[in-house]
C-alpha cells in the first residue's frame, strides 16, 4: 500500500511542475501576442515570416514580401522570428567526397560506383 501512495505522490509532483511550465510558457505567448507593433518580424503558427504593417484589436497586418499584405487573427502569430545564425567554421567547398559526372558512377555521396 505504501509504494502505491509514494508513486501517486511522485506522479502529483510530476504533474505539478509540467502544468506549470506549460502555463509559463502560455503567458509569454500571450505577453507576445499583446506586445505586437509595426515593425516587429514574426512567424505565424502556420510558419508565414513576414514584418508587422498594423495592429487593430485582435487583426495583425503582416507584409512577407514587398507589395504583399495579409491580415491574421492575432492569436495565429507564434513568436518573433529569429534569423538564423550561421557557422563561420563550414568550408565552402561542399563537393568533396562526390564522383564527377564525366565518372560512370553517380554524382551522389554514399551510392556505389559502377564497376
Amino acid at each position: 500500500m505504501e509504494p502505491l501512495i509514494l508513486l501517486f505522490a511522485v506522479l502529483l509532483v510530476f504533474m505539478f511542475f509540467s502544468s506549470r511550465k506549460a502555463r509559463r510558457q502560455q503567458m509569454e505567448k500571450v505577453e507576445f501576442q499583446n506586445s505586437l507593433e509595426p515593425g516587429q518580424e514574426v512567424v505565424t503558427a502556420s510558419g508565414l515570416v513576414g514584418t508587422v504593417t498594423g495592429v487593430e484589436g485582435d487583426i495583425v497586418t503582416l507584409e512577407h514580401a514587398p507589395g504583399s499584405v495579409t491580415t491574421w487573427v492575432r492569436a495565429a502569430i507564434s513568436r518573433p522570428y529569429e534569423p538564423p545564425v550561421e557557422d563561420e567554421d563550414v568550408e565552402e567547398d561542399s563537393s568533396e567526397g562526390l564522383t564527377s559526372p564525366d565518372d560512370d558512377g553517380p554524382a551522389t555521396p554514399g551510392l556505389l560506383d559502377k564497376p
